[in-house]
């Protein structure tokens, strides 16, 4: 598997043979994903019912994260910082930003530095709260059109989003699922919210390449970031939601309960 994935990083290689290769990977990934594993030796069980159960699940989690931000393939779980998303779609026919945005071939960065502020769980539902003190940055390509508080835009190319101290917040809800002999927790919904203490936005070739237009109405978008994220929080907020919901029942489907929280 080391060497198939070290082949997909070489850039000469044509694209068409980096997707073979991806494929194989992603089949020797799901071959050794056929039988439950065991929880990965540096992470840590918290009893459940133990009156430090949610401060323990606190450092668990987090140390859970940074772990699999390189990716873990006997979890079946690909590197998560960055964190790829093929196509983000926000498409909004009214209120102050009313826009067809499509965002593509999308990278997130800075999952790794994330730092879990407070948990509590029943294990039919948990609830998180995290931060990433450093940036959090989305780069990938755009295409918009639309208007944006009154003004018109339009453009297509390269675009970078920075947050400022990424603040989020997670609600899931859990159940237990029997495979054999054993049993284990599945998300059945994953509610996903965020807050920044700052936005910076960089549209590139806005406007057909028009560099005044371009550069004022970036201008723009900064000058009225907390607006313009409220608008689009929902669409970014599901997107991330269903992704991580995806992971998280990678690795729950691989670990038995009694290993997470053994009674």
């Amino acid at each position: 598997v080391n060497i198939i994935f070290n082949l997909i990083k070489q850039e000469y290689y044509p694209k068409m043979f980096k997707f073979i290769v991806y494929l194989i990977y992603l089949l020797v990934l799901i071959s050794d994903m056929a039988q439950p594993g065991k929880l990965p030796k540096t992470w840590k069980t918290c009893t459940k019912g133990s009156p430090e159960m949610n401060e323990c699940l606190k450092g668990a989690i987090e140390e859970a994260i940074h772990e699999l931000a390189d990716g873990n393939p006997s979890l079946g779980v690909l590197p998560m910082d960055p964190f790829h998303f093929d196509t983000i779609t926000i498409d909004q026919g009214h209120g102050p930003v009313s826009i067809k945005l499509d965002y593509t071939d999308l990278d997130l960065t800075g999952i790794g530095d994330l730092i879990i502020k407070s948990v509590k769980t029943d294990w039919k539902e948990m609830h998180f709260d995290a931060e990433i003190p450093t940036k959090v940055v989305l780069d990938g390509k755009y295409k918009i059109d639309g208007k944006v508080l009154v003004l018109p835009i339009n453009g297509e190319g390269h675009c970078r989003i920075e947050f400022t101290k990424f603040k989020s917040f997670a609600q899931l809800k859990l159940k237990e699922i029997e495979k054999g002999s054993k049993h284990f927790y599945e998300i059945t919904n994953f509610e996903f919210d965020f807050d920044a203490d700052g936005v910076h936005i960089q549209f590139d070739n806005l406007f057909n390449g028009d560099k005044a237009l371009g550069d004022n109405m970036n201008v723009f978008l900064n000058e009225n970031w907390k607006e313009i994220l409220q608008e689009l929080k929902p669409a970014i907020s599901g997107a991330f939601g269903a992704a991580f919901k995806e992971v998280g029942n990678r690795v729950f489907g691989k670990i038995p309960i009694q290993l997470i929280s053994p009674s």
